[in-house]
């Protein structure tokens, strides 16, 4: 089977599952996670990259525009040189669509940075009819999560009942990836929404 990799994308916190030969690898590129989570990721056999850059906002809209580019430059960049080598022009990328609350300023701002990386995508030989994107009410109805008041974390109990490696690591000891509250660890939703496209795709091709 073609190589299928899903990503949850966003500028702070993208996520991606590689599915290759019946085996899961996940990639992730989150900006400002500390090291504490950053290890217990690592561990747990993520392929966790370092970013470098800052968040500067320039002095005004002229040079906060020019910022954004090159950082959408820098972090597309940064993702695909992260990923493994391969005949790239037979892979599947699938993203999850832009949510109802990607709005204004904000919604245009992570819509640029996606574009940029579906781009390089291109740019790297993988044609754009090899892209697809899902609603994420989609994706989640493939995780059986599309119900009404179902969560994020109804997502992530929905991956760790399944029979992916890294759901069992955390299925075995989930006190490592939960707050003192209870709740999840930071950027694991993210980890886990890359997984659900991953399956979104399956499920219908």
């Amino acid at each position: 089977m073609n190589t299928i990799i899903g990503f949850d994308f966003s500028i702070n916190k993208p996520a991606a599952c590689l599915y290759q030969n019946g085996k899961y690898t996940f990639y992730s590129w989150p900006f400002d996670l500390s090291d504490k989570i950053k290890k217990i990721y690592r561990d747990a056999g993520i392929n966790l990259i370092d970013r470098r850059d800052q968040k500067y906002k320039g002095k005004d809209s002229s040079e906060k525009m020019r910022w954004e580019v090159s950082n959408s430059m820098y972090l597309s960049d940064l993702i695909i040189t992260s990923l493994p080598n391969g005949e790239m022009k037979k892979w599947q990328i699938v993203f999850e669509g832009l949510s109802f609350n990607s709005s204004g300023n904000m919604g245009i701002q992570l819509g640029g940075y996606k574009y940029m990386l579906m781009r390089d995508l291109f740019d790297n030989c993988i044609p754009f009819e090899n892209m697809t994107t899902y609603a994420p009410i989609t994706i989640k109805k493939t995780a059986g999560c599309s119900g009404k008041g179902k969560t994020k974390k109804d997502m992530i109990d929905a991956f760790v009942r399944t029979s992916c490696p890294f759901a069992q690591i955390i299925f075995s000891n989930p006190s490592l990836f939960q707050k003192k509250t209870g709740t999840w660890i930071d950027h694991l939703d993210d980890l886990v929404d890359a997984y659900w496209a991953v399956q979104t795709y399956l499920e219908k091709n």
